[in-house]
């Protein structure tokens, strides 16, 4: 079986931000656990809100409101645990909340962390979306950027049981809400600075990252990856058919 963690070039202190649609967390955690049986120290957190983990997705969680009491926790936390999950305070519902985007470059160099992944974004378990004015809020340190979306998406009408923001995506993509998403549709919207790109560094390494696929989807993948070859900011495209296994497109 193919990890997540082979097939991303990751760089000596990765800073990674999920944006997108269609299984961010469950690929933060799974991720995280890929990079932990390496022995690494990884930190799961979020800049938006995130829902509690399950027991396996983590070691051990630390909720405090304040940068620099939570890197004191860190420091003795690191002596029993490989994944610890951060956050500054839980909301209303229940939620963990993240810390502003910028503390995160401190918390890379201060925490004694091998790798940060941040959940950067929300899409209210939908299959695709284009951000609104306020999204993502990815760290501006990030130097890895997995950009997700549901295969199921693919081929289907745009609504809001399809889309998360509907009405962005037809304004990125150029197109009306009951269109169909076709292949050439989502590259389009992938590749856009208003879509899947937006607010990512220019100096991360992006990668798309399709959920959910099944042989049927195969054709439009291949249609897909090979659209967006085109793009110079997107280094790959990888799919997934089940959880934490992990495919390229051969063409």
């Amino acid at each position: 079986m193919t990890l997540l963690s082979q097939l991303i070039d990751l760089p000596a202190r990765p800073l990674i931000s999920i944006v997108g649609a269609g299984g961010k967390t469950a690929t933060m955690y799974t991720l995280a656990g890929e990079l932990a049986q390496r022995g690494k120290r990884v930190i799961p957190t979020t800049t938006t809100q995130i829902f509690l983990p399950e027991r396996h997705e983590t070691d051990t969680l630390i909720i405090l409101p304040d940068i620099q009491t939570l890197l004191n926790a860190l420091q003795s936390s690191w002596k029993g645990h490989q994944r610890i999950t951060v956050a500054s305070a839980r909301n209303e519902r229940g939620k963990l909340l993240g810390f502003p985007p910028d503390q995160y470059t401190l918390l890379l160099e201060q925490s004694a962390a091998d790798a940060i992944i941040v959940e950067a974004d929300g899409a209210r378990h939908l299959m695709i979306k284009a951000p609104a004015e306020h999204e993502p809020v990815v760290p501006p340190e990030t130097n890895i950027a997995l950009l997700l979306m549901s295969a199921d998406a693919i081929n289907q009408p745009l609504n809001g049981e399809i889309a998360h923001r509907p009405e962005r995506v037809a304004e990125v993509a150029g197109i009306n809400q009951g269109d169909v998403l076709t292949s050439d549709v989502i590259a389009r919207l992938m590749t856009s600075d208003r879509g899947g790109l937006k607010n990512i560094p220019e100096k991360a390494r992006v990668y798309m990252l399709v959920t959910h696929v099944t042989d049927e989807k195969m054709d439009a993948i291949r249609e897909i990856s090979g659209l967006i070859k085109n793009s110079s900011r997107i280094t790959e495209v990888l799919y997934s058919e089940r959880p934490g296994e992990w495919f390229t497109v051969n063409m």
